[in-house]
């Protein structure tokens, strides 16, 4: 009976993980609420996942906002262009796939692999903006050669997203309250024990 009730049973342990999910979840979307701030709310987000990967969990909430301060600038510009370029991309498909020109499928086509493209380098942005400090330019540049060059890894990164996502909408509603720092946790385990080791950007 005293087992049961230890912190270190592998059952409490779920539950204090999953109760730390949810809370970075509830601020994460409270603090993505005014939209513009998402960049900076995930990269905090990423901050505190990678904490937790790396076995540091401290104090969540301050990490969190630290993170937020910290990195508002430059998040909040890389979050800008994203959202700009992802805009004009998500419209150039609309457009070219009601297009019932030939050449309007390859246009097509060219626009769909040029989101891929993008949805690899939005999925190591905000983590890297999380570990580096090198500029807004820089961190596009590194976050499209990690995820060129680890593709099979970026996405498992995007299936895992996606997964996480599905079960919440299709099949358990209540999977989404721990839905985006699930997402970051996931994905802080494969950039901590496989990718940011290959580049020396260990513990932050």
């Amino acid at each position: 009976m005293a087992k049961l009730f230890d912190y270190n049973n592998p059952i409490w342990k779920f539950m204090g993980r999953l109760a730390d999910l949810f809370f970075l979840t509830v601020l994460w979307a409270a603090c993505s609420l005014p939209v513009i701030t998402i960049g900076a709310s995930t990269t905090a987000l990423y901050y505190v996942a990678l904490k937790m990967a790396e076995g540091k969990e401290g104090y969540l909430a301050q990490y969190f906002f630290q993170a937020f301060r910290e990195n508002f600038r430059q998040s909040t510009l890389a979050w800008l262009a994203l959202l700009v370029v992802g805009a004009f991309f998500g419209v150039d498909l609309y457009w070219y796939y009601h297009m019932p020109f030939r050449a309007a499928a390859v246009a097509f086509w060219v626009f769909f692999m040029l989101t891929v493209i993008y949805l690899f380098v939005m999925a190591m942005v905000f983590p890297l903006a999380a570990r580096l400090d090198v500029g807004v330019r820089k961190l596009f540049f590194l976050s499209f050669m990690v995820s060129m060059k680890h593709f099979s890894w970026t996405m498992l990164m995007l299936v895992c997203a996606v997964c996480v996502i599905a079960i919440g909408l299709f099949v358990f509603w209540p999977a989404l309250l721990f839905s985006a720092g699930a997402i970051a946790y996931l994905h802080a385990q494969i950039l901590v024990q496989v990718l940011f080791p290959k580049y020396g950007w260990g513990e932050g």
